[in-house]
């Protein structure tokens, strides 16, 4: 296995990283095009890759599995219908060829057998380069699916594949109830990393950290949490969110929405706002955690919306460590 410390030295993302060397890496979640789309919805998802990579040099791209589900809120709507789309993996290979980005393919594992499951994996590896996985379970826990479950399928994952360079993670949710005992259990099952839900509210996420510093985990390197961030710029937007259970206040959900003509302005304000918020109680108590941002646009959220974002995110990160820098040459 790498060597624990280049995995982990300056608080970074234990996943390799392809272009960047600043503090917190940054990840784009990109949507695979509806199969209907064909070619040219392949070239307008790279067109969008490739704008917001040329504009901040981009980390990786984190690739979501869309599947039909339900509502998680009564507050939620979706308003097209759900259509089949192109497979992670296959637009995976793409921006891997295209731009040299390292993927991370998100893959919900219940529906398949183990035994089809594990064929899966091998050929993602083998004939599509997947390094990095995602392993998601089903909507519904109390349901019974043919396939393992997430801790059954990080066992089944580093059975299939025995390489150094695999890394397998898990989706974390920060307000749900024992979290921090939940990815205990996943560590110890082969996850590497977490990708949160969609978070707009600081608190969540450094109360899960707390949780984290306070649990029994693994005697191994620690996991990297990718933190999921998602601007929006119209009410319908934020129904969205609703609809995928993302937590918003209703007092937030006031303020972002009062002028529909600065919802897309006054989200980046609040999220970066809420980004230093959560940097500095990092820095401060838990940054043996090596954390990275995952930016997750919904919607026609313009490329450059992402770019501003993820500019002003790296900028108030590297003003942050500098200071840092500058006071502990002082003590």
């Amino acid at each position: 296995m790498d060597n624990q410390d280049d995995k982990t030295k300056g608080g970074l993302v234990s996943l390799p990283k392809t272009v960047t060397d600043r503090s917190v890496p940054i990840y784009l979640e990109a949507v695979p095009p509806l199969l209907r789309e064909g070619a040219a919805g392949i070239d307008a998802v790279l067109e969008k890759i490739d704008a917001i990579h040329g504009a901040v040099e981009l980390d990786g791209v984190n690739i979501p599995e869309i599947r039909q589900e339900s509502s998680k809120s009564k507050k939620g709507e979706r308003l097209k219908p759900f259509e089949s789309r192109l497979e992670p993996r296959e637009l995976a290979k793409r921006i891997q060829e295209d731009f040299g980005l390292d993927c991370i393919i998100n893959r919900v594992v219940v529906h398949l057998a183990r035994e089809r499951q594990a064929e899966w994996f091998r050929q993602a590896w083998e004939e599509y380069g997947i390094r990095r996985f995602v392993l998601v379970g089903g909507e519904k826990s109390g349901e019974c699916y043919p396939g393992p479950s997430v801790p059954e399928s990080n066992e089944l994952v580093h059975r299939v594949i025995d390489d150094c360079e695999l890394r397998v993670g898990n989706i974390c949710i920060p307000t749900r109830a024992q979290e921090a005992q939940r990815m205990a259990r996943k560590l110890a099952t082969g996850a590497d990393f977490f990708t949160t839900q969609i978070v707009y509210h600081a608190r969540e996420f450094t109360r899960l950290l707390d949780d984290l510093q306070a649990s029994a985990l693994p005697s191994r390197a620690p996991p990297t949490l990718l933190l999921t961030l998602c601007p929006v710029q119209s009410q319908r937007n934020i129904r969205f969110l609703h609809w995928l259970g993302v937590s918003l206040s209703a007092e937030l959900e006031a303020w972002l929405a009062r002028d529909p003509e600065r919802v897309a302005e006054r989200s980046l304000q609040h999220l970066e706002r809420m980004w230093i918020e959560i940097h500095r109680h990092w820095r401060a108590h838990h940054d043996r955690f090596p954390i990275g941002i995952s930016l997750a646009p919904i919607g026609r959220i313009p490329p450059m919306t992402t770019v501003q974002l993820a500019r002003n995110l790296i900028s108030m990160t590297d003003r942050a460590m500098i200071r840092r820098a500058g006071t502990e040459r002082t003590l």
